[in-house]
């Protein structure tokens, strides 16, 4: 793959600082979902969430997981702030996907299935993805994408907390995505580290790291001597002036 990286040494400085820019990215996401959680609590049908579902229902193919992702991008860019990790910077996400020839792989957020899909849609036969989210209407949802993609085979959902199912699961993992709720980054990578769930050389794709200033984080896989990393710049998922950024991480036992 041909891409610009940008390596770490141990105790190297995040990349970035807070500006006005990732900052107002972080309060439109914040408004936007103060509004949506008012207007959903007259009506609990007219969630974002369940409209993108009807959207997808209603205009995507089916069993075209291509046609599925752009129906909800569609949504992002003009009708509501979602949550995924969006066109942009889910071909980042392909393009690792597809180069760490996994097997097993372990998704952290699913939000609406968006990033699953993707995922999912380029594995081999012979891989399987296991996808943790703690709220039970974004599983519906996903799960409802999912087979409306043709893809619900390929894919397996757990409710709960990353912390209490990543110890119950039996699988070690080869890629790992993370998307949930940003202050547990570091605390589910390490108890990924602490129950042995990680293959030597897996690869940790981490979203947001930019945007929500993730510091903890990168400090912990720049200087362990048990990661190598590399951050990509890139911009808020629907966005073409929020700053964003990932970190993708190499496992070593």
């Amino acid at each position: 793959m041909s891409r610009p990286k940008e390596n770490f040494r141990k105790k190297s400085k995040s990349p970035f600082l807070i500006n006005k820019k990732s900052l107002y990215g972080v309060m439109e996401i914040i408004f936007s979902e103060i509004k949506n959680t008012l207007f959903a609590s007259f009506n609990k049908d007219l969630t974002k969430e369940n409209k993108v579902l009807k959207y997808v229902l209603s205009e995507a193919t089916k069993d075209n997981p291509e046609s599925v992702l752009k129906v909800i991008d569609k949504c992002g860019y003009n009708k509501f702030f979602l949550m995924n990790i969006g066109d942009k910077k889910g071909k980042i996400l392909d393009e690792y996907i597809l180069k760490s020839n996994a097997k097993s792989l372990l998704e952290l957020g699913v939000y609406l299935g968006y990033s699953t899909i993707r995922i999912a849609r380029n594995l081999p036969e012979d891989a399987h993805l296991f996808s943790i989210d703690v709220k039970e209407e974004f599983l519906n949802i996903a799960k409802q994408h999912l087979a409306f993609s043709g893809l619900s085979e390929k894919v397996s959902f757990f409710k709960g907390k990353a912390s209490e199912v990543i110890p119950q699961l039996d699988q070690k993992f080869d890629f790992v995505f993370i998307d949930h709720w940003k202050e547990a980054y570091l605390q589910d990578l390490k108890i990924l580290i602490e129950h042995d769930r990680l293959n030597d050389g897996a690869v940790i794709f981490a979203d947001n790291i930019v945007l929500f200033h993730l510091e903890e984080y990168l400090d912990f896989v720049r200087t362990s001597p048990n990661f190598s990393s590399e951050f990509i710049p890139a911009l808020r998922e629907y966005s073409s002036s929020h700053p964003d950024g990932i970190e993708v991480s190499y496992f070593k036992k």
